[in-house]
């Protein structure tokens, strides 16, 4: 590669981005090296520094220092001008550029006048980098010499430590000598010193099995950065070709050749180190190895001695517990005749050298527990680094295969676990409780205690005395409890931690074996099996002495422990209410006849009922099935059959309790209102289910636990066949025409399911058969996971189906009990407003449309169902198919301290489903919860909704931006930006929304309210975050900001009281009897049951008026219901009584006076015009 030439005068060598180029390339543990800036880098330039038109007066200016560096460079230029030095394993890789000719050449500069500072510090900069290169120089060749002088000896150092470890004696038995009269303080120091021993050990191992790990996965790159610093070594090569032409001709400073030079050799030393590296990767390894093989003798050595001593610390605890016991009950048998006070304290000392004695005993049982949980992660952590290596150094095969499932067979079960740490975590809690009363009881003893006020002076020495000694071995017994309930509490936080990781490398260990047992071959295609063992596995299958070794096995589990009878006295006793509790699930269908009697608990109830009938066979197989699989001497066969009758169980209770549900009489039939027609195809087809598939699932269960050769053979020919079975039945069971969903697909042909019923239809046929295929090709450990999942799908989506139907049986009760309610209430109404103004009638509840709210609440049943099931899909797959969980590995961005995942962003979108969903649709259901209760208004059930609907949003926008990694510090300056658009434009939306949750929360305005706003007059019929909504007289809708609301004057006619007034005024003729008038208006107030009498109606005369004489009628109505009509009513009703009472209504009258005052007319003027008036 050539250097193009460029300025002397400007483009000496460019600034670098840092003083170190390369000085911490090389790992000098690891000899990891980066790629270095090609020489293309190097040459890059300022954009104004290529202007040969200012070439000539700069060159003037640098003569001097030229000069200067050219005799600096003179004595390198014959090692520049030589070949360059081979990079071999020979000898150190030298540089003909020393420190001291740079540290002369910056004092040139720094002596230079002619120089700018920009020119001088970019120079400067240059230099740097020059005496960088030259430090990572001496740096490599240093970790040169220390490689070889390590890989020289390394062959030797291993072979001594393989000597040793050949040479070493076995173990000694036992592995330390404990004197028979070491103290118990003395066992507990070597102990202590072996345990730090152990840790120290474990530490060592841990760092020399990292190391190999590290350098294992490290060989491939340091392979990839040789080859890539000897290429790069070669292009610079290129480029000091051309830089000692360019200099030659004097066009070029030296320093250009010293930072190339300098590069290049730094980049052949890595290289060097490098292929040290891979050179003596193997001797390397081996010494690595045979140290930890030492280090792991020298750790087995120490565990053996620490358990060793950690018996003799038991042993001697325990003999010190059962001393201090003897102790004590010879103390209380001296003191059985003493002072109540002294035999109360003797039996107390005796029963708490009981506990302490119980207290070591629990410790120790502890300790072998943490022994064998810290070796059985030992164990499992060898075995998944093992497995690991041999995954991805030649793939999973199919031998490999067989031992990775038995393996993750034999993994820890998780339920164990979680309910040994609640055992663990009960266990502490009563531990530091019993700990703190000992501390009270030690603080309270230390005062000493009084001998009783009852004792005669003679007696009191003694009980003193007697007192005194059982105090102090109270003292010391509280003490000794307390010190061992400290070790006891000790060992169980360390017990908690060992379970812990136990917990997490069972968790990891099973996802790698998930992920690579999946799609794992497990036999060969079923063209290349040999069926010559077929007969032989059938005559085993069928043998009646294995049935009768099973049957033995079971009298022999039943005979053991009486609590297998307890189970099967169970069964019993369900088998034989069976009738009766037939008969209880159809009497709950005689209080659904009528609305009046009809309860969501009668469903409940029957449901109960049905899934307690279902269960006795279900319960007898998983008996069954426990006993044989728990049998300490059960032989291969008896376990693969409790394996099967654990695996049907639950499938067998499922199909027989939706069985039963389906039954005639039944919750489907009555509680659900199914049609008969669908339900005997259902029945018929679940038989099916129960009759074949089942023991076929049995068999094949069976078959494949007895062994390889079973599995398959006649295993394979078993799970195809129930396989093949359950296709068929869902392709006569589902079918859109002809099965039992055809009456729902007909009542919904727009429906997303009857649209798409052909698409699910195939699915649902094809993934049986395709499953068929996977085990007929082999997969048959993938067939059978994924055929136990397709399964439990299943049962996921009846249970879904029940929930759904009690969901909208639920509905059903709730909207005929409201409508029942509401058609009571009016009659109530109306009887009431029958009577006399007696009683004011009840106020009008607002008419509610429950068909609407049962739509709007269905809807939210289904899609909340709908998303529940989703998730439960989700839960189901994703620990089957790990590449689900690949969504967890694609971060989208990082937060502060963790990624956000695509699994993130796909949580997020699940609940703002979910909070769409449920503000849209959980209104509805809340208005119908809210309605039951006979006290709510519609203005506070608006607001509950609303107030909910506001959380739901404000819940999920929290989750979200907490999932999407989102915090204040991220957001802060959000929310400056909306302060600043508040202050501007948005002042007024933001004190509209203030404004309605006031409203919402004081509610001086609720829905249903009669209010004034203003000139207009109506009901409010909605409050919603910006504006309200009035409803004025002519039916239109008025929309009110909720700033107006709070900041206005308002008139609200309902906000206390119902009760308004009513006024009417009228006028009678002068000299008509008044108070026969005013009598009439008391008559036509009191005929109406409408007008209340408290407060009384106001009748007076008002005063006299241009019509006559004014009267006033004020009246109080109960509501605003019907209030211009009724004060209609009242005006015809008091005209008609005046016009009988022959008083007439004043008119108006109004008395106009003309007078002509026109002057008169000369004689032989014109007249005047004629007025209109005149």
């Amino acid at each position: 590669m050539s250097v193009p030439r460029q300025s002397m005068s400007r483009n000496i060598f460019p600034a670098p981005s840092t003083t170190r180029l390369a000085a911490d390339r090389v790992n000098p543990r690891l000899g990891r090296a980066e790629p270095a800036p090609s020489p293309a880098a190097v040459e890059t330039a300022p954009p104004n520094s290529c202007r040969p038109t200012q070439d000539a007066g700069r060159r003037r200016r640098w003569s001097a220092t030229l000069a200067g560096l050219i005799l600096l460079a003179a004595g390198a230029a014959p090692v520049l001008a030589a070949p360059p030095p081979a990079a071999d394993t020979g000898g150190l890789i030298g540089s003909a550029l020393t420190s001291a000719e740079v540290a002369a050449a910056r004092d040139a500069l720094a002596d230079d006048p002619s120089l700018t500072t920009e020119e001088r510090a970019r120079l400067d900069a240059d230099l740097d980098r020059v005496l960088g290169n030259l430090e990572a120089l001496a740096q490599a060749n240093e970790t040169v010499l220390e490689l070889r002088e390590v890989q020289a000896s390394a062959p030797g150092q291993a072979a001594t430590i393989r000597a040793r470890l050949a040479a070493a004696e076995s173990p000694r038995d036992p592995p330390v000598e404990v004197p028979a009269g070491a103290g118990l303080e003395t066992v507990q120091q070597w102990l202590a010193q072996e345990t730090t021993a152990v840790a120290a050990l474990e530490d060592r191992l841990t760092t020399l099995e990292q190391t190999l790990t590290e350098d294992a996965e490290a060989l491939p790159g340091w392979r990839r950065q040789r080859e890539e610093l000897r290429q790069q070594a070669a292009d610079l090569d290129d480029g000091l070709a051309g830089a000692l032409a360019a200099g030659a001709d004097g066009d070029e400073p030296p320093i250009r050749r010293w930072l190339l030079e300098s590069q290049r050799d730094r980049m052949r030393a890595e290289a060097l180190v490098l292929e040290l590296r891979v050179s003596g990767a193997e001797a390397s390894r081996a010494l690595a190895r045979a140290r930890h093989d030492e280090t792991r003798q020298a750790l087995d050595q120490a565990r053996s001695r620490q358990a060793w001593l950690t018996v003799a610390v038991d042993e001697r605890r325990r003999n010190e517990a059962a001393r201090l016991r003897a102790e004590t009950e010879a103390e209380r048998a001296a003191v059985a005749d003493a002072h109540p006070p002294v035999r109360e304290l003797a039996r107390a000392n005796a029963e708490l050298a009981e506990a302490i004695q119980a207290l070591d005993q629990r410790t120790a049982a502890v300790t072998e527990r943490l022994a064998a949980t810290t070796a059985t992660t030992t164990a499992l952590a060898q075995d998944f680094a093992n497995d690991r290596q041999r995954v991805a150094a030649a793939g999973v095969s199919q031998a490999l295969g067989r031992v990775l499932i038995d393996q993750r067979e034999r993994l820890p079960d998780p339920r164990v676990q979680r309910r040994q740490a609640a055992e663990r975590a009960d266990a502490e809690a009563e531990g530091r409780l019993a700990q703190l009363r000992w501390r009270e009881e030690l603080l309270m003893l230390r005062a000493g205690a009084e001998p009783p006020a009852t004792t005669a002076p003679a007696d009191v020495a003694t009980i003193e005395a007697q007192l005194g000694e059982l105090q102090a071995r109270r003292l010391e017994l509280l003490e000794r409890a307390i010190t061992a309930e400290e070790r006891h509490l000790k060992v169980l936080a360390e017990l908690d931690l060992a379970a812990a990781d136990l917990r997490a490398l069972t968790l990891e260990y099973d996802n790698f074996l998930a992920e690579h047992l999946l799609w794992l071959r497990s036999n060969v295609p079923l063209t290349q099996q040999s069926f010559a063992a077929l007969p032989a596995v059938l005559a085993e299958l069928l043998r009646p002495t294995q049935w009768l070794a099973v049957a033995r096995t079971l009298g022999s589990r039943l005979a053991d422990d009486w609590i297998w009878w307890g189970g099967l006295t169970l069964v019993g006793l369900l088998l034989v209410l069976d009738r009766t509790l037939r008969r209880r699930i159809r009497s709950t269908v005689e209080p659904l006849r009528r609305i009046r009697t009809d309860r969501f608990a009668y469903t409940l109830w029957a449901i109960a009922l049905t899934l307690l009938l279902a269960a006795p066979v279900s319960l007898l197989l998983a008996l069954a099935g426990l006993m044989l699989t728990g049998a300490p001497g059960a032989d291969g066969f008896a376990y693969a059959v409790g394996q099967g009758l654990l695996q049907i169980a639950p499938g067998l209770y499922c199909l027989r309790a939706f069985r039963l549900l389906c039954m005639s009489g039944g919750v489907a039939e009555r509680h659900f209102r199914w049609r008969a027609d669908t339900l005997v195809r259902l029945r018929r087809y679940l038989n099916a289910a129960i009759w074949t598939l089942l023991p076929i699932g049995f068999f094949a269960t069976t078959v494949n636990g007895l062994g390889e050769i079973q599995a398959a053979t006649l295993g394979r020919l078993l799970l195809t066949a129930v396989t093949l079975g359950f296709a068929l039945l869902l392709a006569r069971a589902v079918h859109p025409t002809r099965g039992v969903l055809r009456e729902l697909l007909l009542a919904r042909p727009g429906g997303l399911v009857s649209r798409t019923r052909w698409l699910w239809y195939s699915l649902a046929v094809a993934v049986p058969l395709a499953l068929a295929g996977l085990t007929l090709a082999g997969f048959q450990y993938a067939a059978t996971t994924l055929f136990e999942l397709w399964i439990n799908q299943l049962w996921l989506v009846l249970g879904l189906v029940v929930v759904q139907q009690s969901i909208v049986r639920w509905l059903l009760v709730t909207r005929r009990a409201l409508a029942l309610r509401a058609v009571l209430e009016r009659r109530d109404r109306r009887a009431a407003g029958a009577v006399g103004g007696a009683k004011a009638p009840a106020d009008a509840e607002d008419e509610v449309d429950l068909g609407a709210l049962d739509a709007h609440s269905r809807s939210l049943v289904n899609a909340l169902l709908t998303l529940g099931g989703g998730i439960g899909l989700w839960v189901l797959w994703s620990d089957v198919l790990p590449a689900l969980g690949v969504l967890e590995r694609i971060p989208l961005w990082q937060t502060s301290t963790l990624p956000v995942t695509l699994a993130d962003l796909g949580s997020v979108l699940v609940i703002a489903a979910g909070a769409m969903i449920a503000v849209r649709h959980l209104p509805a259901l809340l208005e119908i919860l809210l309605l039951k209760r006979a006290n709510s208004s519609a203005g506070g059930r608006y607001t509950i909704i609303t107030l909910t609907s506001y959380s739901i949003i404000a819940v999920a926008l929290l989750y979200g931006a907490g999932r999407l990694g989102l915090n204040w510090e991220q957001v802060q300056w959000l929310v400056a930006a909306l302060g600043v658009g508040i202050g501007f434009g948005l002042r007024e939306i933001v004190a509209n929304f203030i404004a309605g949750l006031i409203l919402l929360f004081e509610r001086p305005v609720r829905v249903g309210d009669t209010v004034s706003v203003g000139m207009h007059y109506g009901e409010v019929t909605h409050i919603a975050a910006r504006a309200t909504t009035v409803r004025i007289k002519d039916r239109r809708e008025l929309l009110v900001p909720n700033n107006q609301l709070i900041t206005r004057e308002v008139i609200n006619w309902t906000l206390s009281d119902q009760v308004n007034r009513g006024e009417i005024r009228l006028s009678i003729e002068y000299g008509s009897d008044t108070e026969a008038a005013l009598r009439i208006l008391a008559e036509v107030a009191a005929a109406d049951p409408r007008v209340l009498i408290d407060p009384a109606p106001v009748i007076t005369a008002a005063e006299f008026g241009e019509r006559g004489i004014e009267l006033l009628f004020r009246y109080f109505l109960p509501s605003l219901t019907n209030r211009h009509q009724i004060r209609g009513e009242l005006i015809i009703a008091i005209d008609r009584q005046l016009r009988t009472a022959g008083i007439p209504i004043g008119l108006p009258q109004r008395e106009v006076r003309l007078r002509d005052a026109t002057p008169a007319t000369p004689a032989g003027a014109a007249p005047a015009p004629r007025s209109e008036l005149g």
